[in-house]
């Protein structure tokens, strides 16, 4: 199993969060985007889940001053990230679904990365 396969979908939903961020956030940052979808979670959840990411060595965490405290900001690396799991998961797609599933999915990022449509792209081979 990969480590992407392993996280829970309250980790996945951080991280994408995380990812579209412009700069590091808070977990009361956090929190306010995963309630802003609805979501209705606590606060301490969203923490525990934030520190549980860094442990996994998903999401890098940086302190600072805040009224006489401290207070933790959390930052996705995204490239790093895919080092990590895009082999993982392509080994896994492959020992799952064979070979064929691996050209598939080949195929279908280059076709939406180019704009194109994956039958298209198939029937281009």
């Amino acid at each position: 199993m990969t480590q992407w396969t392993q996280l829970g979908p309250r980790e996945r939903e951080l991280l994408a969060v995380l990812r579209r961020a412009d700069a590091p956030l808070t977990a009361r940052d956090l929190l306010d985007a995963v309630d802003s979808r609805g979501d209705d979670v606590a606060y301490t959840t969203v923490k525990r889940t934030v520190d549980r990411l860094v442990e996994k060595g998903f999401v890098e965490r940086e302190s600072e001053r805040y009224r006489g405290g401290t207070r933790h900001r959390y930052r996705f690396d995204v490239e790093a990230a895919r080092e990590r799991l895009v082999p993982g998961f392509v080994d896994e797609l492959r020992t799952v679904l064979g070979e064929p599933a691996v050209e598939r999915l080949g195929r279908t990022v280059r076709t939406e990365r180019d704009g194109g449509d994956e039958a298209d792209a198939t029937t281009q081979q």
